[in-house]
């Protein structure tokens, strides 16, 4: 299949001005061997309009089912998904021992294609120049790239993917600590693409647009900062299947969690709570102790990185219990003072 990168794409009718190669080469670090290559057509696939519903009553039904799921490409979100899945082989190795910034961490990529099926062909181009864009505007390279046969999928990985992890990626039993998320991306949640629409088989007509770059290297050095400095209790990355599968993730036997997804959904100006805890925005989960709590916070005011306290983990608890109002802590504070002196005689 490595010819393929050497083809012409002519996708929806329209030949595309550059072969998967010639994009690639851009940043690999040395150029790939020439090969002879042919011509592809194909057509592209538009997702399936459906609109994101979600029963916070279902809670634990929908996260048992993603946490289960086996992933499949999606191929309408080609683009959003190879972005997610690039920012996650980042995030992964912001977790790991070595000497090394993002600057230093030149990636391998390998993507797996058939030409059988409608759109697939499309989905690899569409892949192969998220990545090349991605990686562009991150000012990162590719070690080497390869292209082989099977199912439509990619995969990326650093050279200290595998390496020992700083810090543990389930909670420690400290109840006063605090779970916080930071978000690698300013995009918008929605459930396109996400292992919820696929296990759901719902909701999901378009996909978080990843791909700030800037914001990224922006998270990725702040949160480095608090795991090599051990301010990082626990850390895990959010990807596939979004932020309440990271969390569940990160339960150890004997612990559960309470979130709060109020100040998520305020600042986020959104409606439903299922797009914050599935959609699949690439980010980080943390356990700060609550005496660094304040430190946090500075540093993440510093480099203008947003972030948000989400709750506690609870040992002797079982699951996540999740809370959800579009309403502000102090919002509510004065609603139930105001009720209560109207009540007084």
């Amino acid at each position: 299949m490595a010819s393929v990168l050497h083809s012409r794409f002519i996708i929806d009718g329209v030949p595309q001005e550059f072969t998967p190669a010639g994009m690639l080469d851009t940043v690999l670090e040395k150029p790939l061997p020439p090969q002879p290559g042919g011509t592809v057509l194909d057509e592209s696939l538009d997702p399936v309009l459906s609109p994101d519903t979600f029963d916070m009553g279902r809670l634990d039904a929908c996260l048992a089912a993603v946490l289960s799921c086996r992933r499949e490409f999606p191929l309408p979100f080609a683009a959003s998904y190879t972005r997610l899945c690039l920012a996650e082989a980042l995030i992964d190795t912001m977790w790991r021992q070595g000497p090394f910034s993002l600057d230093d961490l030149a990636l391998t990529a390998k993507w797996t294609c058939n030409a059988d099926g409608l759109g697939r062909m499309s989905a690899l181009y569409a892949s192969v120049k998220a990545a090349v864009d991605y990686l562009d505007g991150l000012g990162l390279q590719l070690r080497r790239c390869s292209c082989e046969a099977g199912d439509v999928d990619v995969r990326f990985a650093t050279p200290f993917s595998g390496a020992p992890l700083l810090c543990p990626d389930t909670f420690v039993p400290d109840a006063r600590s605090w779970i916080v998320l930071v978000p690698f991306d300013s995009c918008d949640f929605r459930l396109g693409g996400s292992l919820f629409s696929q296990a759901m088989q719902a909701g999901g007509d378009s996909a978080p647009q990843v791909g700030d770059a800037d914001y990224l290297m922006d998270c990725f050095e702040v949160v480095r900062e608090f795991v090599t400095d051990r301010v990082a209790l626990a850390g895990r990355t959010v990807a596939g299947g979004g932020l309440l599968a990271a969390v569940r993730r990160m339960l150890p036997p004997g612990m559960g969690a309470d979130l709060d997804l109020s100040d998520m959904l305020r600042s986020y100006e959104e409606k439903m709570p299922g797009r914050l805890l599935f959609g699949e925005v690439p980010g980080a989960l943390l356990q700060i102790r609550d005496i660094d709590f304040d430190y946090a916070d500075a540093e993440f005011l510093l480099q203008d990185v947003a972030y948000f306290p989400l709750g506690h983990p609870v040992p002797g608890q079982e699951g996540v219990r999740v809370h959800a109002s579009k309403k502000s802590g102090i919002q509510k504070i004065l609603e139930s003072l105001m009720q209560n002196a109207e009540g007084e005689d």
